[in-house]
Parts: C-alpha cells; sequence; structure tokens
C-alpha cells in the first residue's frame, strides 16, 4: 500500500489527516477548537472575498500581504485561514515543523485569540511531513490557496449524502477535485488525493514524476503518457504498485533508489564503431565521458580566452577549466565534472555572464539604479526615488573573492537551524559605529526596542505575555502585534534559540557579519540597547561595506531590526563558507568569471578604465599593485589575485586580428580547433562521422578560411542515421546559410555539389524578357522536409564516394 514511506516517520501525518477529514472536510467543524465550526460555506465565502478577489501578486513578504488581505475578515475566517494553512503544509517534510507551527500561529494571532501550542495536531511527529513539494509550491503558496478555497467552496455547497460519498469513494472524489478550476496544474491537488486514500493514490506529488514512472516502468513512449489524462496516470500508478508488490511480498515506494535509477536515468550515450562497415552493429553505452585529470602544480593564468570555431566545446571547456582552477584538479568523469562545476556556481566561486551587442560598462562594473527609501534599518521609505550606485557581476565577484574565507572541511548539521538578519544601529549612521563595535568586540547582538522593561522573566516567553505588558506602558494600550517594542523583542527573546545563525545586515542589500546565538536573552540597563543576546561571530567583513546580501539570500533584507529569513530563500552553500571559516588559513579561495562571447561586445566601452587592472602584476598583492576610483560609487577599487577570467571566442563571429589590442595584450589566447580524433570510430549505416566532418571542414576552409569551420560537438551525441540527418538538416544547413549569406549555391557545394541535399533547378525565363542566360534556383529535398530523412546515398555524395549509377 502507498502509505509504506522509506524516508519519514508517516503514521501521525495520516492519522492528523483523518482526523482532518472526519472533523473539517465531512463536518463543518474545526481543527484546534473543540465545538466550534469553522469549515463553513460561509467563511470560505468570506476567505473567497477578502483573498482570492483581493489578491496581491507583486513582490513583498507573503504573510505581511496575508495579513492586509485578511484584515477585515473576521476573527473565525482568519482562524479558518491558519487551519487551510496547516493543511497545505502537513505533506511538505522540507519545511521544518518548528517553521510550519511558528506560520500557523502567526495567522492565527490575527484572530486576536491565542492558539495552544501543545495541541496534538501541531507536533513534531504529526508536522514533519511525508513528501517533497518543491519550491513553486512555496513561491507560489497563493495559487494552491486560491485553487483550495474554491474546492471548499464547491465542496461545502454539497449535501452531507453528497460530501460522505466523495469521501468514500477515491476515484469520484478524483474526478471531482480534477473538475475545479486549475485542479489538474495544482500539486495540492494530488496532495490531497494521497491525504484522503493514502491505500489508492501515490505519495507523488508531481503530475510528471507520476506520467515518468508509469513511462518507464511501463515502457510506453513518453510522449504517449503525455498524452493521458490524470485518472488513467493514477490508475496505472496503482496497477504496478499492486503487480510488484505481489511479486516481492513486501511493500514499495516509487521513491526508493532502486525505482528512480529506471524511472530517472542518467542520459547514456551510444556509440557505433567502426564494426558496422562489417556488417555487425555493436553499440557501446557509457554513463560518462572520461576526462583528463589536472595536475595542483599546473599554473593557470589569470586571463585566457578560449577560441574557436562553433561546436569546438569551448563552454564545456570553460566548466573544466573553472573547476580545475578552483579544485586544482577535475573529477575523471564528465557527469561528476559537471557536478562540481553546478555546486561552485552554487557556492558563488564561479560566475557566468554572456557578452552582447548592447552589452555595457554599468552592468559589468558598476552603474546607477533608481531606488526609493534608504538604506537605514526600520526607515519610513520616503516618497520619490534617488539614483544609487550598483555594483556589476565584476565587482560583485571581485569583492567576493578578497573577502570569502577559505571554508572548513565540517560535517555540521544546520537544518534545524534557523537564521535571523539583525541590525547593528543604522546602516550609514557614524554615530552607530560604537554599537557595532561592541557587538563584535563582546560577542553580542543587541536591540533598543523593547523599552526599559527587563523580558528575562519566564513570563514573558510567549508573543501574547510580550504583548499585555508592553500594552501596559503609557499610551501603548492598542498596540498591535506588529509594534516593533512587542514583535521584535519577541523575535530575540522568544524565537531566538541558542544555536540558530544571525546575519548583520548593511542596509538593504549588504551583509557584513555572520555569527552562532551562543546565550539566553539576557537585560543590561546600562547600555544603549539593553536588550542582548551572546554571539560567536564567525565571520566579519574586512571593511564597512560588507558583501552583497545576494550571495546567501534571494531577496534583500527587509527594514527591520530583526526578523527570520525565508529558509527557501538561504544560499546555504555560500553561506557556510562564512559559517564555517578556517581560522588557521589567511588564504582566500579562487574564483572564476567565464565571459561567453567576449567578443561580441565593445570591449573598450564595456571595461573602461578597468582594462588596466586585468594585468596580473597589477592584481592586489603584486609587484605593481593599482587601485582606480569607480565612477558612479567613488569606492576604490582592484581586483584580487585569486579572480580568474576565463572568456570564449566564436571565431566566426569575429576574427582575433580585429580584437582591441589592449585586450589581446592582457590575455592567453588558446585555440580550441575541431578534433576530429573525438569521432574517429563513430560510424552510423556505414558512414564515418569523422570523415563527414573533415569533408565539410575542407571545403569551407577552402571558401572562408580556417575561422569558420564547424566543431565535432555537432555529431557526438549522434546515434543513428535519423540522428546523423537532423544535425545536417537543423544545425549545420542553417550555419552554412548564415556564412554564405543565403548563397545556396555554395551551400550546395559544401554538401557535396549534388542533389542529394539541395537541388539545383533551372526556371524557364518569362516571356519578354531578352536574356541569354537561366537563373537557377535550389530547394531542399521534399524527403527530408517531409520524412525527416536524406537516405545514406546523399552522404556518399557528400564524402565523393561515387554510387552504383556513377560507377
Amino acid at each position: 500500500m502507498s502509505r509504506f514511506n522509506p524516508h519519514e516517520h508517516a503514521a501521525p501525518v495520516y492519522e492528523a489527516a483523518s482526523v482532518w477529514v472526519q472533523n473539517c472536510l465531512e463536518a463543518d467543524g474545526s481543527l484546534f477548537l473543540a465545538n466550534k465550526s469553522l469549515w463553513t460555506k460561509e467563511l470560505f465565502d468570506e476567505l473567497d472575498l477578502y483573498f482570492v478577489q483581493n489578491l496581491d501578486e507583486g513582490e513583498g513578504n507573503f504573510y505581511e500581504k496575508l495579513e492586509a488581505q485578511l484584515s477585515r475578515c473576521s476573527s473565525q475566517g482568519k482562524q479558518l485561514m491558519a487551519e487551510v494553512t496547516w493543511l497545505l503544509l502537513l505533506f511538505a517534510s522540507r519545511i521544518t515543523p518548528e517553521k510550519k507551527r511558528s506560520d500557523i500561529q502567526l495567522i492565527w494571532s490575527w484572530s486576536d485569540e491565542d492558539l495552544d501550542e501543545s495541541h496534538h495536531l501541531l507536533t513534531k511527529e504529526c508536522l514533519g511531513g511525508i513528501g517533497h513539494t518543491g519550491t513553486a509550491y512555496n513561491t507560489h503558496r497563493w495559487r494552491e490557496y486560491v485553487f483550495f478555497i474554491n474546492a471548499m467552496r464547491d465542496f461545502k455547497s454539497k449535501s452531507l449524502v453528497e460530501r460522505r460519498e466523495l469521501t468514500n469513494e477515491p476515484w469520484k472524489f478524483n474526478d471531482w477535485l480534477l473538475s475545479v478550476v486549475d485542479g489538474e496544474n495544482r500539486q495540492l491537488r494530488h496532495i490531497l488525493t494521497h491525504l484522503v486514500f493514502p491505500d489508492s493514490f501515490e505519495r507523488i506529488s508531481s503530475f510528471k514524476d507520476k506520467k515518468m514512472i508509469v513511462s518507464t516502468l511501463r515502457d510506453i513512449p513518453l510522449k504517449e503518457v503525455n498524452k493521458w489524462e490524470l485518472p488513467r496516470v493514477d490508475h496505472e500508478l496503482l496497477n504496478l504498485r499492486e503487480e510488484i508488490e505481489k511479486q516481492r511480498t513486501d511493500p514499495i515506494d516509487f521513491y526508493l533508489e532502486e525505482f528512480v535509477a529506471q524511472w530517472r536515468p542518467t542520459k547514456t550515450k551510444k556509440i557505433r564503431n567502426a564494426q558496422t562497415l562489417q556488417g555487425s552493429s555493436v553499440s557501446v553505452e557509457s554513463n560518462d565521458e572520461p576526462v583528463e585529470p589536472v595536475g595542483r602544480n599546473k599554473r593557470q593564468s589569470l586571463n585566457t580566452i578560449l577560441y574557436g570555431p562553433p561546436g569546438t566545446g569551448k563552454t564545456y571547456e570553460t566548466a573544466r577549466r573553472a573547476v580545475a582552477i578552483c579544485d586544482g584538479q577535475v573529477p575523471a568523469t564528465r557527469s561528476k565534472l559537471m557536478k562540481r562545476y553546478a555546486e561552485l556556481q552554487a557556492e558563488k566561486r564561479v560566475e557566468f555572464v554572456t557578452f552582447h551587442q548592447n552589452y555595457s560598462y554599468e552592468e559589468f562594473v558598476e552603474g546607477l539604479r533608481p531606488e526609493t527609501g534608504d538604506e537605514d534599518s526600520d526607515a519610513v521609505q520616503s516618497p520619490g526615488f534617488r539614483l544609487a550606485p550598483r555594483s556589476g557581476v565584476l565587482k560583485r565577484i571581485a569583492e567576493r573573492a578578497k573577502q570569502r574565507p577559505a571554508r572548513l572541511t565540517s560535517q555540521s548539521d544546520y537544518s534545524d537551524k534557523k537564521v535571523f538578519k539583525i541590525s547593528l544601529g543604522r546602516a550609514w549612521n557614524p554615530e552607530d559605529d560604537n554599537i557595532r563595535a561592541e557587538a563584535y568586540e563582546e560577542g553580542i547582538i543587541s536591540l533598543g526596542y523593547g523599552g526599559e522593561i527587563d523580558w528575562s522573566d519566564t513570563a514573558y516567553s510567549s508573543f501574547r505575555a510580550i504583548a499585555e505588558r508592553w500594552r501596559e506602558e503609557p499610551g501603548e494600550a492598542e498596540a498591535t502585534g506588529k509594534n516593533p517594542n512587542i514583535e521584535f523583542i519577541n523575535q530575540l527573546r522568544n524565537e531566538l534559540r541558542v544555536g540558530d545563525i544571525v546575519v548583520a545586515s548593511q542596509g538593504n542589500r549588504r551583509f557584513r557579519a555572520v555569527g552562532v546565538v551562543t546565550g539566553e536573552y539576557e537585560f543590561d540597563l546600562d547600555a544603549r540597547y539593553p536588550h542582548r543576546r551572546k554571539v560567536e561571530w564567525r565571520w566579519q567583513s574586512e571593511d564597512e561595506i560588507g558583501l552583497e546580501v545576494g550571495d546567501i539570500y534571494e531577496s534583500n533584507f527587509s527594514q527591520q531590526s530583526i526578523y527570520q529569513l525565508y529558509p527557501k530563500r538561504i544560499n546555504w552553500p555560500t553561506l557556510l563558507a562564512y559559517l564555517e571559516p578556517d581560522a588557521t588559513s589567511d588564504l582566500h579561495p579562487a574564483h572564476v568569471l567565464i565571459i561567453d562571447e567576449i567578443n561580441r561586445a565593445n570591449i573598450s566601452k564595456v571595461l573602461g578604465e578597468l582594462i588596466t587592472l586585468l594585468e596580473e602584476d597589477k592584481r592586489i598583492g603584486a609587484l605593481n599593485e593599482l587601485t582606480v576610483s569607480l565612477p558612479y560609487s567613488g569606492e576604490a577599487f582592484s581586483l584580487p589575485s585569486n579572480l580568474h577570467i576565463v572568456g570564449t571566442m566564436n571565431t566566426a563571429d569575429r576574427s582575433i586580428a580585429l580584437l582591441d589590442t589592449a585586450l589581446r595584450r592582457r590575455f592567453v589566447f588558446e585555440e580550441l580547433p575541431p578534433k576530429y580524433e573525438v569521432l574517429e570510430g563513430m560510424v552510423v549505416e556505414g558512414i564515418p562521422l569523422d570523415q563527414v566532418l573533415k569533408a565539410i571542414n575542407q571545403r569551407l576552409e577552402w571558401f572562408l578560411g580556417a575561422d569558420h569551420l564547424i566543431g565535432h560537438g555537432y555529431f557526438t551525441d549522434v546515434q543513428d542515421l535519423s540522428d546523423l540527418d537532423g544535425v545536417i538538416g537543423n544545425k549545420v544547413v542553417p550555419l552554412l546559410r548564415e556564412y554564405f549569406h543565403e548563397d545556396l549555391g555554395r551551400v550546395r557545394a559544401i554538401l557535396g555539389g549534388g542533389d542529394s541535399f539541395l537541388r539545383r533547378e533551372r526556371i524557364q525565363i518569362p516571356p519578354g524578357m531578352q536574356l541569354d542566360y537561366e537563373e537557377p534556383r535550389y530547394r531542399f529535398l521534399d524527403n527530408y522536409l517531409e520524412l525527416g530523412e536524406y537516405g545514406p546515398e546523399a552522404y556518399d555524395e557528400l564524402l565523393g564516394i561515387p554510387t552504383e549509377q556513377e560507377g
């Protein structure tokens, strides 16, 4: 049965779902309140009015927007929204129980009533989750709310008999959910069928995964399964499960590694070798293509451009080069290398940018961008906007390379830790420098809100207790839960736990320190900011500016003194570098900036005065170290010696001879020509692919020169004649037409000069035209346009092999 879960303790979740079905779905009761009706048609109509018909899809904190949307809702409506949130989060296993409970309690608090956090449906076991939902389920959660509210309004309109029929008939329930607007596209639709009928529907929230499993295990082409309706896919999954479990006698889960390896396989490459020429078809399968290791002592130039014609593997070589620079060696297989390359990108040690004709200095180095408000913590945004300097990709990675520490090899687990943003005074106010100095010297974080009240008493261990006490202060009787003296003190005292992580902000767009909380709340009346916690600072910026917040978090910081960052937006691979620095090392790890199509931009315009800084002897710490003043921010800027720049250049676009002389002088150029040896032994139906490429390139060199060849990369994935036809028809021919500016006569010559690929026809001279010659016309072969195939004879013509008729 599909209740079996090899990864999570699922029984409490199914028990909780059963309570919801009985109390809330079939009846109109409540999850958390006995003898109270919340799940009613009237209250769902209220949520429809104030939420569904009042959507705010813009940027900003989801819960702040939700609170505003529900501000006119009744207390019961807000409580219902909290219980709906409980259901939406019940399935998800990658959201911690603490985070789920916090979100539910937050919404419930808007009703001005307390929610018992010890309720059995809010325990860690009930909220542990049973499956993955993916990022979109969280980033587009409002869509799931809309779908569910629409579904419940329809369900609650039905008679009690109809409701019970739906909750007792899995396939009728399935069809009904599908009939709700947007039902097929919502993950919650898959989640609900499983939670209500876990013996009939799989623990899978992705329609794509469901179709992949059916396609692979039933050996049905995916394009056919993609045409199926969702109920058919669900039926087939149930049949598959029953058949497999009957053979095995033990329960299965389609996310077990043995099944995942089947329906989510690594792409294999099939190569036909030269034995095909003798009539035997031999296939060699390989999951990984070996690559050459690079020794750690091999010195890499700081500035390199890889150049060559299209298809010679320049982009792949940049990935290989980046891994070699960062690690000193590369993995022995292609798949492992690309995995490591992706990890380095996630850690932001490797950046990739593509130049184009309109690429500018402002995008690459620094430019002015409009912004509203100011950067001071907790400041109210002012009307209008101002132009402020914003860093480009080069400046961002240079700053990171200067300050990012070497990281310890650690097995520490931070999965249960929360991350908080904390302001250490106003960002750009020198008067607050002493607050920051005190924080770093004494190892603390401090807060000025909360008045002169000592909140250390255990009586203030809840949000409600803090709120009630603060409302006793003069003039604060009407203070809401969003009052910073309530909200921020609750964050500092109750939400922030020992072991949690704090990131000290520098305005809204930068951070300057990372630490771990080591002590409970303390009160010091003599201090300027009396409310504080002990912190072990793990990393501090070397200058006052700090680093871009985008390095560790997907959005700008909010203008609040303290709040928890959304876990899904945290870039853990990068944050861990600052959280676990190697204190024994003064070295900063290597960083790589890859510039694809470097010759397509106006280099002098893009680099400006920084072209001088590229030289290795002008880098930080070099003999002739040089610093320039940036025009927009006025900051002193230099390039670190651990920043490597690797560019690619397509010689078909622009010859090296035409490049800016200053650029050529500062880069090492490495040619990547077509490698015919890569294609040796790759033969399809008697056609050697290396000879096909050689024949095309020999003719191209005669017409256009060596800069306009084509590379081996076009042919490396060819497995059969159909693949080869596709490469010629869809990749090579369009490139040739571009090379020759639609001179199809020359394109025909490159392909062998005959009619197999491009037929030459003569058109009769129109009446009245006094011409003594006929203009030829060319058209592509009908059988390729209609059937997608040329035939082996066409390649004989391309290779110059006489046909039987000619013979």
